[in-house]
């Protein structure tokens, strides 16, 4: 199934593995369905014709990429998605940067802005470095009782905390609070956004 995470990949975070296992998306939908999961989003897909002009004014929208009609039908997706197979949510947090925003709020109807979610790059590196330790953090803090923590927000910031590269836009990566672990958490898998519109058909 196109939608496995083949084999165990091993992605080196600094002097920690981050281990993803052999699991389907159906499968993950199943423990997600359990609650007790951090669900890290890259924001749904984008207009690459558009530009990021203005890093400092993140709430107007016209002066950044946005969600791409593509990548709004994947949110939409997503959103009916989580309701049909009754994955429960809880907290809803995401970067300010526009497409990361809309796709929590298409997809949720919801949002809460968190500016440590905010995009990474051209960040100096000791913001870098606090923005990964941020994120740590939101990603072994354990959601509420049955539901899932869903955090929005973009690729480079992802790779820098865990190693973990969240390719294509729109996928999600599944975390589990996990004190034993060194990093705090266990990472279990991906969902593609294919997966989610497929559904939707």
């Amino acid at each position: 199934m196109k939608h496995l995470i083949k084999g165990m990949l091993l992605l080196i975070c600094g002097l920690n593995i981050v281990q993803a296992n052999d699991y389907t998306a159906d499968e993950l939908v199943k423990m997600m369905q359990q609650g007790g999961y951090v669900i890290y989003f890259r924001h749904a897909a984008t207009d690459h014709s558009q530009k990021d002009v203005d890093r400092k004014n993140l709430t107007n929208c016209a002066t950044q990429r946005n969600l791409s009609e593509l990548g709004k039908k994947q949110s939409l997706a997503i959103g009916v998605g989580f309701k049909t197979k009754n994955i429960s949510v809880g907290k809803i947090l995401s970067s300010p940067w526009c497409r990361a925003k809309d796709t929590a709020k298409l997809g949720f109807g919801r949002v809460e802005i968190v500016a440590d979610l905010g995009f990474s790059i051209s960040r100096s590196k000791q913001d870098t470095r606090r923005l990964s330790k941020a994120l740590n953090k939101m990603l072994s803090q354990p959601p509420e009782n049955g539901t899932n923590t869903l955090l929005f927000s973009h690729t480079s910031n992802l790779k820098e905390a865990t190693g973990v590269w969240p390719k294509p836009e729109a996928v999600m990566m599944i975390f589990k609070p996990d004190q034993s672990k060194d990093l705090g958490y266990e990472y279990f898998g991906m969902i593609t956004p294919d997966y989610w519109l497929g559904l939707a058909k």
